[in-house]
């Protein structure tokens, strides 16, 4: 058998169909060589009924022969099918057509579970959708996770990227000897500006590492022997993980290795870029001969990475059908970084557009909370004061559509009500100022859908009509057969509030694991806008046409809905547009031909938000109440986190019962003091208060607590012999980054969940991603964490009064439970 050609089921290239020729035979080997658990291609083999084999490194593999068909011309083709759809066309010339595929949503769900019971028809999707009903826009994404690895990598190359070795060690790069000998000479004089600094150990060489460079051309085109891995390891670094769902502080890693691309500076030592047709991947090596030919284009010759990250995001949408874009981006909020933003867009925009039709504009972000995984950040006090002066004067451009409140979900939207008033002021000499708030994402705030009305209502002026308004994700809220769910209901209507719903990032970052309660169907019925975006699709492996196929697909949605979220997104298309062409010449009577920077710096004006954050009862600093007890974990304890308290919506209390005690009360008398400790979240109430209560065998426990604590929060722990764990997240919902670092990266332990939102879905999720090999064990009462465990069949097990915990752990000591792989001892 000689090797034919290849083609991808997906769009981050997972799922492999290997193509090899025999006479006029035609055998196929699909391998998903990205994916370490196998359950991806076990599940997929069993919802296709296909054999499964093992290759000679013991990597699972499908194999099977592709049939030939002749038509009504005589003209031969194959035919590769999956179960009774038809997937792809192989013509004899090499050519593969796709007519269907399997999106990121069903690929994320038969990566994580070893228990798979999947409908063919909703895993492996026809890639066509009516003309009439596609959509043409994407009104919710952001800026650093549009393009394909592949275009990232490329643009590297092109742009001669310096690329961190803390990166090239991190993902276990091949350089050779030449280019090892190099950059480690260059790493001697990078750590000898460290000498007298106050890191140490591994804190100074992560310093040393982030701050020594290889030429990213140089690594690639120089290291041809390595280049196949390199670009596949490289490639998997820059979208979210692959064997099963994320959390956020996963897509916030992704970000940081996106950052190094699309921020990325040039090397000052170039070489000259030869061997590019030996480059073993095919898309990156056609991107980056378009990239060199650009050059030579006068319309793109002098481009900065920005704008030639514009220019393939143009020609990304334009390919997908998609003619009008708005991106999220956190730099228009920055003052300098801003207007050179701003500058560039000017100069390359026009020409970008006249190429591809697409227009794109812009959503100034602002954080809702601080980013904390930037360890050397340090976000001053007021950020949000010095982020809306610069809004004031960003917002005046034309190819600024309004604001965006970013990040993960997990404080109230009514603690950042005064920043507000300064928006609202905006939109009152802009009508066409769009205020967009992330909200209803996940399932411990569902008051943010209502709040973030009432954060734009409560500020408007006497007789000021509410501005433009979307909602990002809506996932969230109370029940529609509530009085308050009626209530919402009624505010989304009467304020022509937009929701828009991106379903792939949902379900990959964890905030979606049952489809059979999406609420679109049931919004679209009421009469509310909605539309989709894709939250960068790029992240998510998927893209404008996925999603729409995956809502039409996995939601169930007729035709008719489509229709209604067509005609919504192509009425706010038009607004936009029209929007755009009267704040230009608005922005250009402004100008008077004076330079750009000259008059937004003078727009720039101070802000004092009155008051202050109503962040409520005031918080303390945890490291400070807490000085006398903060401990390390203990190594030699086996940790037994215990969730059922801590991990509820604000509030939302445990309901302890009698059947729930009793199990706890058989865990605590089956343990061993001296060889498990316990660790808990910073509330003391629900099953980790009476944990704390009837610790009569003197177990030792840690609570991980926010860096900020209520007055109360700090008095009740105070009042227990715990010791504390202090997190760098300063939101309660927030520590379970904490727990991931602290014990479920480095150490096996056990989780035992009795109730929880999604921050307690969060932490199962991490315990189950995490190196150390954790048994997770949920009670089978909480709804909640059901749902959950659900997803994750072979790695969290249930237990309640039939089968109570101590049975269960007892199981799962001998490897009996099922699975022989998740074993506690």
């Amino acid at each position: 058998m000689t090797y034919f050609t290849c083609f991808f089921l997906d769009n981050e290239k997972d799922i492999i169909v290997s193509l090899y020729k025999d006479l006029d035979r035609l055998m196929f080997v699909l391998s998903t060589p990205n994916h370490g658990t196998g359950n991806l291609i076990r599940n997929l083999a069993q919802t296709c009924c296909l054999p499964l084999s093992q290759n000679k490194d013991g990597m699972l593999e499908i194999r099977g022969e592709v049939p030939c068909f002749v038509d009504a011309d005589n003209k031969e083709c194959y035919i590769f099918s999956l179960g009774d759809i038809e997937v792809a066309y192989i013509y004899q010339d090499g050519t593969v057509e796709t007519k269907a595929s399997i999106p990121a949503i069903a690929k994320t769900l038969m990566s994580q579970t070893k228990e798979p019971d999947f409908d063919l028809k909703k895993t492996v999707f026809k890639t066509h959708i009516r003309k009439e009903l596609k959509f043409a826009g994407d009104l919710h994404t952001h800026m650093n996770g549009n393009l394909s690895g592949d275009i990232l990598i490329a643009l590297g190359i092109a742009h001669q990227i310096r690329y961190p070795l803390y990166y090239v060690k991190k993902l276990q790069l091949g350089l050779t000897n030449a280019q090892w000998e190099k950059v480690l000479a260059q790493r001697k004089k990078v750590a000898w500006q460290w000498t007298s600094s106050d890191l140490k150990g591994k804190y100074l060489d992560r310093k040393i590492d982030d701050n020594t460079f290889i030429n990213f051309a140089d690594l690639i085109l120089n290291n041809l022997d390595n280049a196949e891995m390199n670009i596949v390891k490289i490639r998997g670094s820059l979208a979210v993980i692959k064997d099963g769902q994320a959390v956020f502080t996963n897509l916030e890693k992704v970000y940081l290795y996106r950052y190094v691309f699309c921020k990325g500076k040039e090397s000052e030592e170039k070489i000259e870029l030869t061997g590019i047709d030996q480059i073993p991947d095919e898309d990156v090596k056609r991107h980056l001969k378009q990239m060199l030919r650009d050059r030579e284009n006068p319309d793109y010759c002098g481009n900065t990475i920005f704008q030639d990250k514009l220019l393939w995001i143009a020609r990304n949408y334009k390919k997908q059908g998609v003619c009008y874009a708005e991106i999220s981006d956190t730099t228009l909020v920055k003052k300098y970084e801003s207007i050179e933003m701003l500058r560039q867009v000017h100069d390359v925009m026009p020409r970008i557009y006249q190429e591809t039709g697409v227009m794109i504009r812009f959503l100034a972000a602002i954080r809702r909370i601080p980013l904390t995984i930037v360890k050397d950040a340090v976000t001053p006090a007021n950020y949000l004061e010095q982020n809306l002066e610069v809004l004031k004067a960003t917002a005046l451009d034309p190819y600024v559509a309004g604001c965006d409140f970013v990040g993960e979900e997990i404080n109230d939207i009514i603690t950042l009500k005064p920043a507000f008033k300064e928006i609202v002021k905006i939109a009152a000499k802009d009508p066409s100022f769009v205020i967009r708030v992330h909200a209803g994402e996940n399932d411990s705030l569902r008051d943010n859908i209502a709040h973030s009305i009432a954060c734009v209502r409560d500020c408007l002026a006497p007789g000021q009509q509410i501005p433009r308004m979307r909602l990002g994700h809506g996932l969230y809220t109370y029940s529609p057969r509530s009085q308050k769910g009626k209530e919402v209901l009624a505010q989304l209507k009467e304020n022509k509030v937009v929701l828009e719903f991106q379903i792939s990032s949902n379900v990959r970052l964890n905030n979606l694991n049952s489809l059979k309660d999406h609420p679109l169907k049931q919004y679209l019925k009421q009469g509310i806008w909605c539309v989709q975006g894709t939250d960068g699709a790029a992240l998510y492996g998927t893209s404008s046409i996925d999603e729409e196929l995956s809502l039409k697909t996995m939601l169930g949605l007729t035709d008719a809905e489509l229709k209604l979220m067509k005609d919504a997104e192509t009425a706010i298309i038009k607004s936009s547009q029209d929007a755009y062409s009267q704040k230009k010449e608005a922005f250009n009577r402004l100008l008077k031909g004076r330079d750009m920077e000259e008059v937004l710096l003078e727009k720039m004006q101070k802000v004092k938000i009155s008051g202050g954050l109503s962040s409520g009862e005031v918080r303390l600093d945890s490291n400070r109440e807490f000085k006398d007890r903060i401990s390390d974990i203990t190594w030699d304890r086996f940790p037994v986190v215990l969730l059922g308290g801590s991990f509820n919506t604000e509030n939302r209390a445990t309901r302890i019962t009698e059947a729930g005690k009793k199990e706890l009360d058989a865990l605590l008398r089956f343990l061993n003091p001296d060889e498990v400790c316990f660790v808990i979240g910073h509330k003391v109430s629900g099953y980790e208060k009476y944990l704390l209560d009837h610790n009569k065998k003197g177990f030792r426990i840690y609570a991980v607590v926010p860096a900020l604590v209520t007055g109360q929060e700090r008095d009740k722990l105070m009042s227990y012999p715990v010791q504390i764990r202090v997190s760098t997240e300063s939101q309660g919902m927030g520590i379970y980054k904490s727990f991931n670092y602290e014990i479920f990266e480095r150490r096996p332990s056990m989780v035992v969940a009795f109730d929880g939102n999604s921050a307690a879905g969060n932490l199962i999720q991490e315990a189950r991603n995490g190196k150390g090999k954790s048994a997770i064990l949920v009670w089978s009462h909480s709804k909640n964490l059901r749902s959950k465990a659900s997803t994750l069949g072979g790695y969290v097990f249930t237990f309640d009064e039939q089968m109570g915990l101590v049975p269960r752990i007892k199981q799962l000591q001998k490897g009996v439970s099922g699975e022989g792989d998740v074993t506690y001892t």
